[in-house]
């Protein structure tokens, strides 16, 4: 494993910690990868060089010390993210000279693979908590491209830190490397990277005798015995991920669709997520029935959902407690082009039935359901939970739009990054997030770039689709 970062007399003096269990996220047991690409810029050597980025980052952990901690299991089982300054986790930081330049990239739609394959990205470790306790929670390769140029591959811990938070502590890395060369700048902490000393969910002392649709929990089996349950079982070769573009003047032009149907009744609206995640469900769905990957019939459709507004809860912190906002979706709607208002109508719809009373039964259930498990001896506890509609064995298309976070937002004092590439395991997830700058002096972007991973016979299917081809460009293959 590379050099961990060593803050020496910047090591953040005071404990921190934030509760774990108490919300959804320790159910996203995984580590979440992502490239940034940077051009060839005059400043890069300068800006973007070894000893900068080692010393920014060292500045920019100091303000964010739950970085620098570990999961602890308290005598209850549950979990909590603890940095206590005796005891560190620090990231690591690497340094990688590609023999790959970034016009070779750009050739290949900057695809993942491609950068893999030169050794530029860092083994995944096992996200489990299980597993994870001496594990960074954030891991970091830099490599300088041949003719100049600079990948900066990076990972976390996503139930320490999901994407929100992962890119908003990459800005604020970047903004702390632009300030070593304005001695006087100050660089505040974004909100996304506030503390909490506790989960952000209340629990409320009520034990709902049943648990959500949304949210399954199992102690008669094992946590590898749930796995296999859950996951359909299919070759790795057959798995390809796929990258796709869709403009935002598309999207426009879909919501107006809707819009003038006339199933929208006065007063209803629906917003363009609506409407993507609708577009999007129809033709995965029918792809996956037109290969026979999947049987003929009605789909459950999800997205993800931050469950902060509907509680109430400040929309900023750590920590971001997620339900998958379910709706069933009828094997016309889905198989018929112009059932497509119809279906984004009852995305939006769907998401009613989630309001503070819903979400606040069901992370009471959930915490009681887990005490329970905690005061039954299961071992493991965290590992007995699962979202019902991440079983692949289910026909589920899922949607996360996750188009307002900071990919694009890390300019180190050479420029923005031109590209971000990740990737996305998880098939019949769609997972949605911005694209390149439309400008690059603007964060503002006007495409989307899709995450999509399917097995093979219905990629193939999507890719011929016409309705999906007509507005989706394909940006490269995994």
């Amino acid at each position: 494993m590379a050099a961990r970062i060593d803050l020496g007399e910047h090591l953040p003096t005071e404990p921190a910690s934030r509760r774990i269990t108490g919300d959804t996220q320790f159910m996203f047991q995984f580590y979440k990868p992502c490239f940034q690409f940077y051009a060839p810029h005059a400043l890069t050597s300068q800006r973007m060089g070894a000893s900068s980025l080692r010393a920014s980052l060292v500045a920019a952990l100091r303000s964010c010390p739950l970085l620098l901690g570990r999961f602890v299991v308290h005598d209850d089982q549950s979990i909590s993210l603890d940095y206590n300054p005796e005891r560190p986790n620090a990231p690591t930081l690497e340094f990688h000279d590609a023999a790959l330049s970034f016009a070779e990239l750009r050739q290949r739609g900057f695809a993942y693979s491609l950068a893999s394959e030169h050794q530029m990205d860092l083994a995944i470790p096992d996200g489990s908590i299980s597993r994870g306790f001496d594990l960074p929670l954030l891991l970091v390769k830099v490599s300088y491209l041949r003719g100049g140029g600079v990948a900066v591959f990076s990972m976390s811990n996503h139930v320490a830190f999901d994407g929100n938070a992962v890119f908003s502590f990459l800005a604020h890395w970047a903004a702390c490397n632009r300030a070593l060369a304005e001695p006087q700048a100050s660089v505040a902490l974004p909100d996304a990277l506030q503390t909490y000393a506790t989960s952000l969910v209340r629990h409320t002392g009520n034990e709902p005798a049943a648990g959500p649709v949304e949210i399954s929990v199992d102690a008669t089996r094992t946590p590898d015995e749930i796995a296999t349950a859950i996951t359909r079982v299919v070759a790795r070769s057959s798995m390809r991920a796929c990258v796709f573009s869709i403009t935002t003047a598309s999207l426009a032009r879909l919501k107006q669709q809707v819009s003038d149907s006339g199933v929208l009744a006065a007063g209803e609206w629906v917003s363009t997520n609506n409407v993507l995640a609708a577009f999007i469900a129809q033709h995965v769905a029918r792809a996956n029935m037109d290969a026979q990957t999947y049987d003929a019939g009605a789909w459950t459709v999800f997205q993800s959902l931050d469950m902060r507004r509907p509680l109430g809860l400040a929309p900023r912190g750590l920590g971001s407690p997620i339900m998958l906002a379910e709706c069933q979706a009828s094997y016309a709607e889905i198989t018929d082009a112009a059932g497509l208002p119809a279906l984004a109508r009852r995305v939006r719809g769907s998401v009613d039935k989630y309001d503070a009373a819903y979400l606040q039964d069901a992370v009471d259930w959930m915490h009681a359901a887990y005490r329970r498990l905690a005061q039954s001896d299961v071992a493991e506890p965290w590992r007995h939970f699962w979202f019902t509609a991440l079983n692949t064995n289910r026909r589920c298309v899922g949607v996360s739009c996750m188009n307002r976070i900071p990919i694009y937002d890390a300019d180190f004092g050479a420029g923005r990054p031109q590209m971000a590439r990740s990737f996305n395991p998880r098939p019949n997830y769609v997972i949605v997030f911005p694209g390149p700058p439309a400008a690059t002096a603007s964060a503002e972007y006007d495409t989307l770039h899709l995450y999509v991973t399917l097995e093979q016979p219905a990629m193939d299917a999507l890719r011929a689709d016409p309705g999906w081809s007509e507005l989706c460009t394909l940006v490269s293959e995994f």
